[in-house]
């Protein structure tokens, strides 16, 4: 995603922190055609023995590819080739249903959200029991703090150092000043404080007169429907630092088509970009 701003698009605070590599999502993934097939055993037939062997090898962490295709093949030859064929075919892409529904109850919790700060009714935008999940969650957090709402989806852009992006709201919480994102994922991960360290930098080069110096992530359960209010107080620099790098990198990836961007054409060069 791209942010225009004064004519020059800015690549996303969320699409710098995309390029890092997220090798858990590889095992989750393969838990998801895990979970697909097991669902389906029935409709596999009787080769129980074959499926837990084709079942464990997908958990190796290093699979033996010419045996899984083996005992690949050894079920399809067993029992009803189509039916198998489109049980697999659907496990492939299973994750992918799993991943656009949690995006879809994590975007109607969002929204959710800024209705109610913004003071509209919250409730129409909630279809799904996931998103009602992480809302109530929401409400649970806010009814035991001392809060005060005053900025709700704040665009920011860095144009020293060439990015742009969102995040969810400023407030006052028990006295003190945040800025606020909300996740709905399963937890808190490593980039999610790259970001909320990028989204401070941006904000304080917009506006010098009113800095932001705390940071948090309101962490939303959307099973449980339990809140997680996490400070980032350890090494901000540090992140805000490692996240300029990534910026960096980013643009140092060939083919990058940001309308008006400086930093494309100066990446080209390969160095003149500082460190």
């Amino acid at each position: 995603m791209a942010y225009l701003n004064n004519g020059v698009e800015y690549p996303s605070v969320t699409t710098i922190t995309g390029i890092v590599n997220k090798p858990a999502l590889l095992g989750w993934a393969a838990n998801c055609a895990v979970d697909y097939i097991q669902e389906r055993l029935d409709v596999l037939g009787g080769n129980t023995s074959l499926i837990d062997e084709f079942i464990s090898l997908l958990h190796e962490e290093n699979f033996d590819k010419d045996r899984l295709l083996s005992t690949y093949n050894l079920m399809k030859s067993k029992e009803d080739v189509h039916a198998i064929e489109g049980i697999f075919e659907q496990a492939r892409k299973a994750y992918v249903i799993k991943r656009d529904g949690a995006a879809d109850a994590g975007t109607q919790c969002h929204h959710a959200i800024q209705m109610y700060i913004e003071g509209h009714d919250p409730y129409p935008s909630l279809t799904c029991d996931e998103a009602k999940n992480g809302f109530q969650a929401f409400l649970s957090w806010e009814s035991k703090n001392n809060l005060e709402w005053l900025e709700s989806e704040v665009e920011v852009v860095c144009t020293t150092i060439g990015y742009a992006g969102r995040f969810d709201a400023i407030a006052i919480v028990n006295g003190h000043r945040y800025l606020i994102d909300f996740k709905t994922s399963k937890g808190i991960w490593d980039e999610m404080y790259w970001q909320v360290c990028a989204y401070r930098q941006a904000y304080n080069e917009m506006f010098p007169e009113r800095p932001i110096d705390n940071l948090a992530i309101l962490h939303l359960d959307k099973e449980k429907a339990t809140p997680t209010f996490k400070p980032v107080e350890d090494e901000i620099e540090r992140k805000t630092i490692f996240f300029n790098h990534l910026v960096n990198a980013y643009y140092f990836q060939c083919n990058r088509k940001l309308k008006n961007n400086p930093f494309v054409k100066a990446a080209k060069g390969w160095g003149t970009i500082p460190f």
